[in-house]
């Protein structure tokens, strides 16, 4: 599919049918969404795969982006830590969605969630920020 086609078919999908989605397509999503621009080449972000129902929407897959905002501390300081982190991790995110439109799976980016609830549900690490979640699969 072109570019131009997968940014204008891309739309947030609320409603996605049961069919799993395999570990094997997330994570070539992920590797390719991991090409994105990022301030300093640090890639300072995890997506964290779950099918566990963290938020109210029913999904087959949610995925959880992660900052990791002290990994730009040394070279960039506090507008690194404040700012570039959470900027690499939503464009590398925005690429995420743009990916799975290409691969014919929905998604819907989640940013209004209870930050301390996500982190204690999937025992996510003290350093990691959860920026956004986007809930994904095939559309109904």
């Amino acid at each position: 599919m072109e570019l131009t086609d997968v940014i204008k078919k891309r739309k947030s999908v609320r409603s996605f049918q049961k069919i799993d989605v395999p570990n094997e397509i997330l994570e070539e999503i992920i590797a390719l969404a991991r090409t994105s621009p990022s301030a300093g080449a640090i890639r300072g972000y995890k997506a964290i795969i779950t099918k566990e129902k963290i938020v109210r929407i029913d999904a087959p897959v949610y995925l959880v982006i992660c900052a990791n905002p002290e990994a730009y501390v040394s070279r960039y300081g506090e507008r690194g830590k404040n700012l570039y982190s959470i900027q690499d991790a939503t464009i590398f995110g925005a690429y995420v969605q743009l990916l799975l439109v290409d691969g014919g799976l929905a998604s819907v980016w989640i940013g209004a969630f209870r930050e301390d609830k996500i982190k204690n549900t999937l025992n996510i690490e003290k350093h990691l920020k959860p920026i956004a979640i986007i809930a994904l699969g095939h559309s109904l």
